[in-house]
């Protein structure tokens, strides 16, 4: 038997031998974040794995470029860059995503905004060579879309079923008086016509459309597009409603991830008034895709012309797993991964942060699926965009990115698995 098969062997055994207690494990009490990256970074705010088994990190700061790290060391030789707009702090290089298969055909994709009106941009991205570390290869547009000042979203992940999500934020004013965020099909104002604002897309990019249909709101129709509309979106056949979107209702969903082990998708949705909120939506779901944005911020009433009692009750839309006040300088909430690495008791929590206070937020699942939190405190001075994003290596090993000071760390803990940190990827 080899090496790898024992260690998935061993890992099935455990998890069948694991009883509930073991999914509610303690947080360990030595839990902290480890430098990683201390210098040399200028606003990053993600980092990836490529998952080619390379072990390298990219970084993605705001300014344009694409930083590679191999074995822990940041190289001085950008692997990519171009130029975006950085004329607001929400703007810039947002978003990196390796295709499943980038060890074999080198695709990944960037998100963006470009200058002017010019909207935010998906890029395809194809390396000649997918193990150098500066790149060379090709360069297209997918899709753009329009976009105000602010609250762009802009992030982007594979799923399990290789499709990509993308976050978009609704762009408008205080909470949102054109209703991009509900708004599913193309809305005209004064003379630009929005849509797909406010969104979570998915999008099969690995494959093309000979001719767009008509709710291909990204494309032209009847025109080839170089996306397709997976099967199983929920508007695919739909007239008048944008055959991309996923799930809809968010004010400015600034990070998303997709749970490694169920493919679960989470949300962190930035609130406006007084809340921030975490919305989940498990791989198998159905149902109502309408997460509140602008008539919820949260459980609670987002404009003031809102009938009394609680959201969703009194809008019938999907309430969030957890959320918190802006108490304690919180204003801007950053998400966050469903742990899954080689610390053994915190597997199974989902970790996000405060981008302002700076605190780090440690959510547990509970009976019937309910979720609560406790906060820890990451040691970072608080500040406007300092926590901006976390990222999984190869291993599940977890990383948060403070985008305010340039650094990146590592949660780490004595009680790591050694199976994990000897390669094993769950």
């Amino acid at each position: 038997m080899s090496v790898r098969s024992f260690q998935d062997l061993l890992l099935v055994t455990l998890v069948l031998l694991c009883s509930a207690p073991c999914l509610r494990a303690e947080i360990p009490a030595d839990l902290h974040l480890a430098p990683f990256i201390s210098s040399g970074l200028s606003d990053p705010l993600a980092i990836r794995s490529a998952n080619d088994g390379s072990g390298r990190l990219f970084v993605v700061e705001r300014g344009g470029t694409i930083r590679v790290v191999v074995n822990g060391v940041l190289q001085s030789t950008p692997y990519y860059s171009r130029a975006v707009d950085t004329s607001d702090v929400e703007r810039g290089l947002l978003g990196l995503a390796f295709d499943p298969d980038f060890r074999i055909n080198g695709t990944f994709y960037i998100v963006y905004t470009a200058s002017g009106s010019n909207g935010e941009i998906l890029r395809r991205l194809v390396a000649s060579n997918p193990a150098a570390n500066v790149f060379a290869g090709s360069d297209s547009e997918v899709m753009r879309i329009p976009l105000f000042y602010n609250h762009n979203g802009g992030d982007i992940h594979f799923g399990q079923d290789n499709y990509l999500y993308w976050s978009t934020g609704s762009g408008t004013g205080s909470f949102d008086p054109n209703d991009l965020a509900q708004n599913l099909w193309k809305k005209t104002i004064s003379g630009t016509t929005y849509f797909l604002m406010g969104k979570v897309l998915r999008l099969d990019v690995r494959s093309a459309t000979p001719s767009a249909a008509a709710n291909m709101c990204g494309a032209s129709a009847g025109q080839a597009a170089p996306y397709a509309i997976p099967p199983g979106n929920p508007y695919a056949g739909a007239a008048n409603t944008c055959a991309e979107i996923w799930a809809y209702g968010f004010r400015n969903p600034w990070r998303i991830s997709i749970d490694r082990q169920t493919g679960d998708l989470w949300v962190a949705d930035v609130g406006e008034g007084s809340w921030e909120e975490v919305s989940l939506r498990t791989a198998a779901g159905a149902g109502n895709r309408n997460y509140g944005y602008p008539q919820c911020e949260g459980n609670h009433h987002g404009r003031p012309s809102a009938p009394g009692g609680n959201c969703p009750t009194t809008t019938g839309t999907v309430a969030p797993v957890m959320e918190y006040s802006h108490a304690n300088s919180r204003c801007s909430v950053t998400g966050g991964v469903r742990y899954r690495g080689p610390i053994t008791p915190f597997r199974g929590h989902y970790v996000f942060a405060d981008a302002c206070s700076s605190e780090l937020f440690i959510g547990t699942e509970g009976s019937g699926g309910s979720w609560s939190f406790v906060t820890r405190s990451s040691g970072i001075a608080p500040g406007y965009g300092t926590l901006s994003g976390f990222g999984e290596d190869q291993n599940g090993d977890l990383f948060v990115v403070d985008h305010q000071n340039g650094r990146i760390w590592r949660f780490a803990s004595a009680a790591s698995d050694p199976i994990f940190g000897n390669g094993f990827d769950p």
